[in-house]
C-alpha cells in the first residue's frame, strides 16, 4: 500500500483525531513523506464525500460538509432506536461504576462496547473525558442530561447508589485477591 492508502486507513480504523507525532512515529515517516499524503488524500477524498480535518497539530478524518443532509439522516434514523439491552446495560456500568474505561466496560459485559458507547455519545447520555494521569486514554462519565432523564439532581440520588458501590469495591478487593494469589501461586 502507498503511503496515502496507509494514512486514509490509519485515520479510517482508529476514528478519532491523530497527532501528527503519532502518526509519524507510527509510520516511521519523515515530515515531507506525511505532507504529501496528507495532500494525496485530501484530493482523494474528496471525491468519496469525505475530507482531512487537520488544526496543525491533529488529523482526523471526517465526512465533507457537502453530505451533511444524509450524515443527518442516518443519525436521525440511529438516534430514533431504542438502546436495546446493551446500552442499558453499559448505562449502568457508567453510572454505577463512575468514570469507567472502554476497557473496563468491555471486560464486564463481556464484549466490545466501541459502538454502544458511540451511540450514547451521540444521544448525550455519556460523555468520553481525559482519564486522569494518563492523556492517552478516555474515561466515560454519565451526563447532566442522563441525570435529569432519571429524574436525579446528583448521582448518588441512584436507586441503591451506596449498596451498589459497596459491593462493586467488594467485588473488585475479591477479585484482585484472586488474582494476586494465582499469580504468587505460580511462582
Amino acid at each position: 500500500m502507498t503511503p496515502t492508502q496507509n494514512l486514509i486507513t490509519y485515520l479510517f480504523v482508529k476514528g478519532e483525531p491523530t497527532t501528527r507525532k503519532e502518526l509519524l512515529q507510527y509510520f516511521k515517516w519523515d515530515e515531507s513523506t506525511l505532507a504529501s499524503a496528507l495532500t494525496e488524500a485530501g484530493g482523494m477524498l474528496s471525491e468519496l464525500s469525505l475530507s482531512l480535518v487537520d488544526d496543525g497539530k491533529e488529523i482526523e478524518l471526517r465526512t465533507a460538509s457537502a453530505a451533511q443532509p444524509l450524515v443527518d439522516a442516518i443519525r436521525k434514523d440511529e438516534l430514533g432506536r431504542d438502546i436495546g439491552k446493551a446500552g442499558l446495560e453499559t448505562l449502568a456500568i457508567v453510572l454505577y461504576k463512575g468514570g469507567v474505561s472502554r476497557a473496563e466496560i468491555d471486560y464486564i459485559r463481556g464484549v466490545n462496547s466501541s459502538h454502544i458507547l458511540r451511540a450514547l455519545s451521540m444521544r448525550g447520555l455519556v460523555r468520553r473525558i481525559p482519564k486522569p494521569g494518563d492523556e492517552r486514554s478516555f474515561l466515560y462519565e454519565p451526563t447532566t442530561e442522563l441525570l435529569g432523564h432519571l429524574g436525579v439532581s446528583k448521582i448518588d440520588q441512584l436507586p441503591e447508589f451506596a449498596a451498589v458501590r459497596a459491593n462493586l469495591a467488594e467485588l473488585e478487593a475479591s477479585a484482585t485477591v484472586e488474582v494476586e494469589a494465582g499469580t504468587n501461586h505460580d511462582a
